[in-house]
Formats: structure tokens, sequence, C-alpha cells
């Protein structure tokens, strides 16, 4: 899930003619409750897909290796503002202004932060208000229950949520990786073992990335 309050805005470099083309990375900071998580590793290979992805389509963004940080001290800050974001979304009484993002979320160095969330809530992607270039606070719930929380449903969920930050938005293609809502039970993941990007979503991947 996303929830959407301005569409991001990517800068791309032109370089002088005959100067090789050198690929933007935006960085990741994992915050996991603990080093044993099993969602650690269907992140990283969320990352690795977009990375493919990216590639295949000949683009210079890159998403850097997730940097890890196990038991921050910050988890509990962000947990709290995460909840916040949720109530506001869903229209609950929690008034009309936007929750300040935390401190301890603002001064994390990474452009996408993730949280590895003790609570069994939304899984959301959120643009940090009023941080120019954006920065993202990525939320990946806990769940309960061994039909939920196969590897392969994390992949998607986290690789849903990176996409949300390189610009794409829900389609109403129930099986694809964009999905919103989606039907995970019919659906199919491609050669890449991820469900597939429509053709839109690679060209709108092409608008936002491809240098001139």
């Amino acid at each position: 899930m996303t929830i959407t309050r301005r569409v991001a805005v990517v800068c791309v470099l032109l370089l002088p003619p005959g100067m090789s083309a050198i690929a933007s990375e935006r960085s990741i900071l994992i915050l996991a409750p603990a080093a044993t998580d099993d969602r650690l590793d269907p992140a990283d290979e969320a990352v690795q897909f977009w990375n493919e992805t990216l590639s295949d389509l000949d683009l210079d963004m890159r998403l850097a290796s997730p940097r890890v940080v196990v038991a921050s001290s910050s988890a509990r800050a962000l947990e709290n503002y995460a909840r916040q974001v949720v109530t506001r979304a869903v229209g609950l009484p929690a008034g009309d202004a936007e929750p300040d993002a935390p401190t301890a979320l603002t001064r994390l160095d990474a452009d996408i932060v993730v949280l590895l969330s003790r609570q069994d809530i939304t899984s959301f992607t959120w643009p940090m208000p009023g941080i120019d270039p954006p920065r993202y606070f990525v939320i990946v719930r806990f769940v309960r229950g061994p039909d939920r929380s196969d590897p392969m449903v994390t992949r998607h969920v986290v690789a849903h949520e990176l996409g949300h930050v390189l610009g794409l938005l829900h389609n109403d293609d129930p099986h694809a990786l964009m999905c919103g809502p989606c039907q995970p039970l019919t659906a199919e993941s491609d050669d890449s073992g991820f469900l597939p990007l429509t053709d839109v979503e690679r060209a709108q991947l092409v608008d936002l990335f491809k240098t001139r």
C-alpha cells in the first residue's frame, strides 16, 4: 500500500557528450527487530529484482545494497509514527494535520528507511514531509499465522513498496506487482520469481530515469 501525497520527483544528471553515465543510487537503511528476522532475505531479493529490472531497461538508477541496523534505538519512535500515519490514512478521528516525522526518522542517513515493523498493520510507503529531494519511510508489517509469513509474500510486499518509491502507483491488474487490490492466491510469478510489471509501468520507469 502507498499513501500518496505527491509524485516523486527524480533529478536526472545530463552528461556531456562522450562521458559515460554512472548509475545513481538511492541508499536504503533497514531497521530490523532481530538479526534473525525472516523478512531480511526477502528484502534483499526485492532490491535485487528492482536493480535487474532497471538494468534490463537500460536505466541509470539503482538501489544500493541495504544497510541493516538491528534493535535500533529509533525503532519505538518510528513504530509510533507508523501507527499515526495509518490512523490518519484510513480516516479515523485523528485530526486533519499530517503527523510530523520524528527526529528519530529524519536524522537517519538514507534515502529510503525501511522499518520491519513489530506491528500487524498495513504495509505502506510514505514520503517524509518537508524534505527535498524526497526521502521515503517504508513499513513492512509483521504478520501472524503460517499462511501469511511466507518469504515469497514478503518479498512481493517489499518489492511493491519499493515500486512506489521509484514512482509507480497502483494499477487495476490484481495479478501484477503494483496491484491494488491484489489477488495473490491466483497470481503467478514471471521468470524473475516476482509478479510482473505492466508495459505501462515499464514505460513510466523509462520516462523517469532515462538519461537524454
